[in-house]
């Protein structure tokens, strides 16, 4: 309940969904504990001294474990950990697990035992007063009673194309330009695929991570914690002028995305293929073992944490939606296959699709030939990566309408590749290094071999760039920068899950300079 109260906003669930498990545990393992005291009671005094010893050192142990012990845990996104990077915070653990048996072997010798008995009974009453109070106070003014309902994004729409025209952004998480053109450089296949296309190789994306690299490439408006993140996301996927503008020019738009989830009403009639979510599992096993799990990540020591930790997506796609209508899921093999076995259908209207697909972020699971393997890295992802792009494109190309189409193909943000951080990032990694994205344009009708500029340009562009696009501008030509213009580009810094302290850098030099990438002085902190 703790962890639910403080990262709601994070999950799909809701406490109606929860309180079955957390019954069924509470009294599950009350009475294990029961059984096991009346056990001991009955094996003699110093069998039932000594479990209870052991019961409160561990309680012990487990309460400064979960509320002392919970900064620099690894990162929660799917990243496959490298616990030896660790070794420090298990040596630590086992450092606090021996104090307190020390400490509450100390206590039982100085008490006796009786008063020991006392003295734990009381701690007993103490935190179980002290702990239900404040979940009460929480859940009340926390909205824990509150009923989750939630829309999100479905598949519908998903191949529906439209005869007159088409604006599509297929954007490929977390691909870097530096690692994608070595990728590019041993598949010749690839510069057929992307004829038509100009490729920019000195983009400047705006945001070290997608929350915030999405709003601003559909807007061009920083945020600079000026105000909740929720108020802001909200307003730009509501009422981002680009979105205005399509629809006066009479575009049906669609998002597919599995991360992005809105309350219901929020965002009515903004996209035509939002649904309803009911707050329903498909497996009740499988998600009631995730949130012992979950529960395992925060209070057990870090030589017990590897067995707790999973794919927080498999948590999520436990979530049920309507009968009729199937949620959109991220993954390149889940998108690929729609690709290759549905078919596109014309309609009147025009269309906008904005397709967020996972690209080549973590957990690193495909090859290029679209496997899934253990075997996997971040390279072998961008592969995977042009394979769904590639077959994307030529589906749109064999439909007839891949003439009539603007196309972007871009990724959110770049990513930082060092040593055997290719295979596991985390703990040292450096967000200076993911400000350098891939970004492919193609415009309406265009017809040529594949262009590079490395005209300086930044994702606060974009909405610029889409609005020449609309009106007929070629791709080398919708960017008011051109191949040799001087510019200094933001960039906003902030860490993995510390978003509330941002940082002001100006590229004043070719994108993936890091050298060149300095700090202004700026620093924007939530209010």
């Amino acid at each position: 309940v703790e962890i639910y109260l403080g990262n709601q906003d994070e999950f799909w669930y809701d406490a109606y969904l929860l309180f079955p498990f957390l019954i069924k545990d509470f009294f599950f393992f009350l009475a294990v504990s029961l059984g096991g005291f009346a056990l001991a009671y009955l094996l003699g005094k110093g069998f039932y001294v000594g479990a209870l010893y052991v019961y409160f050192t561990c309680f012990a142990a487990f309460y400064i474990q979960g509320n002392y012990r919970v900064e620099g845990l690894p990162p929660f996104d799917g990243t496959e950990v490298r616990w030896e990077m660790y070794q420090s915070e298990i040596l630590k653990d086992v450092v606090l697990w021996a104090v307190a048996a020390a400490v509450v072997l100390a206590l039982l010798f100085l008490l006796k035992s009786r008063r020991f008995m006392t003295l734990v009974s009381a701690a007993g009453i103490f935190f179980l007063l002290m702990l239900g109070s404040t979940l009460a106070v929480l859940g009340l003014s926390g909205g824990l009673l509150e009923q989750k309902e939630f829309a999100k994004f479905t598949k519908k729409d998903q191949f529906e194309m439209s005869a007159d025209a088409n604006f599509i952004l297929l954007v490929l998480d977390a691909v870097d330009e530096a690692c994608f053109w070595q990728v590019w450089e041993r598949h010749p296949e690839y510069q057929e695929a992307m004829a038509d296309f100009t490729f920019y190789n000195n983009a400047m994306s705006g945001y070290a991570y997608t929350d915030h690299s999405l709003p601003l490439m559909i807007s061009g408006e920083w945020f600079e914690n000026q105000e909740s993140y929720a108020d802001y996301a909200m307003r730009i996927y509501r009422d981002s002028p680009f979105f205005r503008r399509l629809e006066e020019e009479g575009y049906s738009l669609s998002f597919y995305d599995d991360e992005l989830q809105f309350e219901i009403g929020q965002m009515e009639g903004e996209f035509a293929n939002l649904a309803h979510v009911k707050s329903t599992l498909w497996d009740p096993e499988l998600f009631h073992g995730r949130l012992l799990k979950m529960t395992g990540i925060k209070y057990a020591p870090y030589f017990l944490k590897p067995f707790c930790w999973f794919d927080p997506n498999k948590l999520k796609h436990q979530q049920m939606g309507a009968k009729d209508e199937e949620l959109f899921v991220w993954t390149n093999g889940a998108f690929y296959k729609d690709v290759l076995e549905d078919e596109i259908s014309l309609v009147e209207g025009r269309r906008f699709k904005l397709i967020h697909l996972m690209g080549a972020h973590v957990p690193f699971k495909y090859d290029q030939y679209m496997n899934e393997t253990e075997d996997a890295d971040y390279f072998s992802c961008i592969e995977s990566s042009m394979t769904v792009t590639m077959a994307y494109l030529d589906k749109l190309r064999k439909a007839g309408v891949y003439d009539n189409s603007v196309i972007l193909v871009l990724s959110d943000h770049g990513y930082n590749i060092s040593g055997d951080a290719a295979d596991t990032p985390q703990r040292d990694e450096n967000q200076y290094g993911r400000q350098h994205p891939i970004l492919f344009v193609k415009g309406f009708g265009e017809r040529h071999h594949m262009k590079i500029s490395g005209a300086p340009v930044s994702y606060e562009d974009l909405v610029g760039a889409y609005g020449r696009l609309l009106e007929g501008s070629p791709s080398d030509a919708c960017f008011e920068y051109q191949e040799g213009d001087y510019r200094e580009r933001r960039y906003l810094l902030y860490k993995y899950m510390d978003e509330d302290h941002m940082v002001e850098y100006v590229q004043t030099g070719y994108a993936g300079d890091e050298e060149t990438l300095v700090p202004t002085g700026r620093t924007f902190d939530a209010r």
